[in-house]
């Protein structure tokens, strides 16, 4: 699909109503999109911090939290040997294969358009200042000197320990995807905040995640122009490790912090010292219906109204309690986070055991920190459904999940199928035949628009990116493998899963099994 001219009405809600049908699916793909953007951004000449690699013995203290943070979250750590693929028929092409420089987390494309900057404060061998994170040379890399934790967190008390802002950069998708790689990007973040909370906590950190702030003094302070870089959400840690704050020696940064804003002002412009990297292409113009729906999410000051969480249709029959699992906790997610790959050839005709689906479905489904709904309860925008094709003790079809149950949806059986014959890259239609449970967010997308404005489209993504990758980080410790398929979240999606009736809309999809061995076919994400 191809914008044809720009969304005009500045209704609130408008901008995020007009661009649904460019975020529902990616349409035909450029076949030759042109030099792609770096998938890092490089600061030269700027002051530096190494990290650790591999923590010491003994509990972390926080250089060994950082370094191992940032690495599980941003790291280069992956390296694959890949076939390349036709993406329009998922075939091997003859030609030589290529290797892929990964990150832990799962991307769109493999495009990892998500950049991390971290307010530290002062500590020795470190001055307080705004870090970026190089996850090619695993170092903090300054830009901007002082102390800015509270300016980028406010109303959190006494400064954070660490202040971790996540933003896009725009073009490094949309080169690729277009208008489409607006949703990839915002599904990408909720991917790395529970990467992110999953790592801190085993590591015995307290998280706080922030999805409703003004978007405009955080780019102000970070130095980007909002059309091509903007922050997407900011994360806060408190750690019993972390140094009480103070001078620490000079690294080529002065560690005076600036002055604080005044109340009720945003934090002051950066200095030009802060902005030493080109900025990539903007999308103004170039993708008009990601840069309305954008300008009209930072437009937006954030409220004090907490979205309701939908409720999925309550189906036909008796709900089908699943078994008691123990969670997994922060420990036994992490354990995934080295394990999860995405299963790039399908699956193998292996049924699923309940117990898995009860700990997968519970993880996917658990609170979170954040400010959407309160601290603690599940996610705020997103339900979860799935569909259940071959698992030990369960019927095959659609359910609805609700606190360990599943609730039958009034659908027919062959769901799969109807579904894969509505998609059009056979790679997509193959998982959704072959996987023994494939598990799909849904959201009131039109309805929450109506109530919250803009940015839902956004927070809807965001809470169904996190709930997917705690899914997949459950089903890798399980021994299992995940992949997720944004192009499943389609008509004929919610067609089989009877969605439209209840002003529901699948975001995305997560089908989970027994991987299939062979070569890597494409980009592993």
């Amino acid at each position: 699909m191809s914008p044809s001219a720009p969304p005009t009405d500045p209704a609130p809600g408008a901008a995020a109503r007009a661009y649904l049908p460019y975020g529902r699916h990616p349409g035909p793909l450029p076949q030759s999109p042109g030099p792609l953007p770096p998938a890092t951004l490089v600061h030269a000449d700027r002051p530096t911090v190494p990290l650790p690699w591999e923590p010491a013995d003994g509990p972390p203290d926080w250089p060994a939290v950082l370094g191992t943070l940032m690495r599980e979250l941003l790291g280069r750590t992956r390296a694959n040997w890949m076939y390349p693929v036709d993406p329009a028929t998922g075939t091997a092409l003859a030609a030589p294969p290529g290797q892929g420089d990964c990150r832990p987390a799962p991307s769109g494309g493999a495009r990892y358009p998500i950049e991390a900057y971290l307010a530290l404060g002062a500590a020795p061998g470190r001055p307080a200042a705004v870090y970026h994170y190089d996850g090619v040379g695993h170092r903090l890399v300054a830009v901007r000197p002082g102390d800015h934790r509270t300016a980028l967190a406010p109303g959190t008390g006494e400064a954070p320990d660490l202040v971790l802002v996540l933003t896009a950069v725009f073009w490094r998708s949309a080169v690729k995807y277009r208008e489409f790689g607006y949703r990839l990007q915002q599904q990408e973040t909720g991917v790395l905040l529970a990467q992110a909370q999953t790592v801190a906590e085993s590591l015995g950190a307290t998280v706080g995640v922030r999805l409703r702030q003004d978007d405009r003094p955080v780019d102000a302070l970070l130095g980007l122009d909002p059309y091509r870089q903007s922050v997407t959400a900011v994360l806060t840690l408190r750690h019993p490790a972390a140094p009480a704050p103070g001078p620490g020696p000079g690294s080529g940064l002065n560690p005076s912090p600036s002055p604080a804003p005044g109340p009720g002002e945003p934090p002051s412009a950066p200095s030009a010292a802060a902005v030493p990297v080109t900025p990539p292409t903007s999308i103004l113009g170039l993708l008009p219906y990601t840069a309305a729906v954008h300008g009209a999410s930072l437009a937006e000051r954030p409220d004090a109204v907490q979205p309701a969480r939908p409720v999925p249709a309550p189906g036909a029959g008796p709900a089908v309690p699943l078994p008691d699992a123990a969670p997994l906790g922060p420990a036994g997610l992490r354990a995934g986070v080295a394990r999860r790959a995405s299963a790039s050839n399908g699956f193998l005709p292996v049924p699923m055991d309940r117990r898995a689906v009860a700990a997968v479905l519970g993880a996917a489904a658990a609170g979170y920190p954040g400010d959407l709904a309160g601290v603690g309860t599940a996610p705020a925008a997103v339900a979860l459904c799935c569909v259940v094709r071959d698992v030990t003790g369960l019927t095959a079809g659609c359910y609805a999940y609700r606190g360990g149950e599943l609730v039958p949806l009034p659908v027919p059986p062959g769901a799969p199928e109807r579904i894969a014959a509505g998609l059009a890259a056979p790679p997509t239609r193959l998982d959704y035949l072959e996987a023994p449970l494939t598990v799909l967010p849904v959201a009131a997308l039109e309805a929450g628009i109506d109530v919250y404005g803009d940015r839902w489209y956004r927070l809807a993504h965001i809470e169904a990116g996190l709930a997917l990758q705690r899914a997949a980080l459950a089903a890798a410790a399980l021994g299992l493998s995940a992949r997720i398929r944004s192009d499943a979240s389609c008509a004929a999606t919610d067609e089989a899963l009877g969605l439209p009736a209840d002003g529901l809309t699948s975001l995305s999809a997560l089908h989970i099994g027994t991987p299939r061995p062979g070569p890597t076919l494409g980009f592993p994400v």
